[in-house]
């Protein structure tokens, strides 16, 4: 569990900003983590490359299995973990891991956390703002389980453009649907 916690810390760790405005941003569906899971994802968007990945995960503990951004400037990461999990488990893992990010991150601003159902899925979230490497980042950090295992998606933007990208974030959230 700690290795989980630490790779979840580490998955929101990009310092990001935002190219354009969110309302010109156009959510089309993809198929991820060979096709486990469905969810929208902003056009334009691009797998990040393995250079990209190992210059953005140099000190993680761990680096996401999948991330999406446009040019490092907004990022959605999917981490599909090793951890065993079903339905019953995931207000387990928010409650884990709601309690190590604030006791990680103290400077932390909490926004909300708790667990929805979408789909008739159980799904996990945590929203916050938190001081990152001299500016402030915001992230939605959602989770699930899929085929067994836990699905661990962060969304990351700069502070300044949480305005318009706290609603995508929040739609790509909604728009989960995890295979098994």
């Amino acid at each position: 569990m700690k290795t989980l916690v630490l790779s979840l810390l580490a998955s929101s760790a990009s310092v990001l900003m935002a190219a354009r405005p969110a309302a010109e941003i156009e959510l089309i569906k993809k198929r991820v983590l060979s096709e486990r899971v469905e969810v929208l994802i902003p056009k334009g968007f691009e797998v990040m490359t393995e250079q990209q990945m190992d210059f953005a995960y140099a000190h993680a503990s761990s680096r996401p299995s999948v991330v999406f951004t446009n040019n490092n400037l907004v990022s959605l990461a999917f981490n599909y973990s090793d951890n065993d999990a079903d339905q019953d488990m995931v207000p387990v893992y928010e409650a884990t891991f709601a309690k190590a990010y604030h006791k990680q991150y103290s400077k932390t601003t909490w926004f909300s956390e708790g667990v929805k159902e979408v789909g008739n899925r159980k799904i996990g979230y945590l929203e916050f703002m938190k001081p990152e490497m001299g500016h402030e980042v915001y992230s939605l950090v959602f989770f699930t389980d899929v085929q067994g295992k836990l699905l661990i998606c962060t969304f990351n933007c700069a502070d300044r453009q949480k305005p318009e990208w706290e609603p995508l974030a929040k739609r790509i959230l909604n728009s989960l649907h995890a295979n098994g």
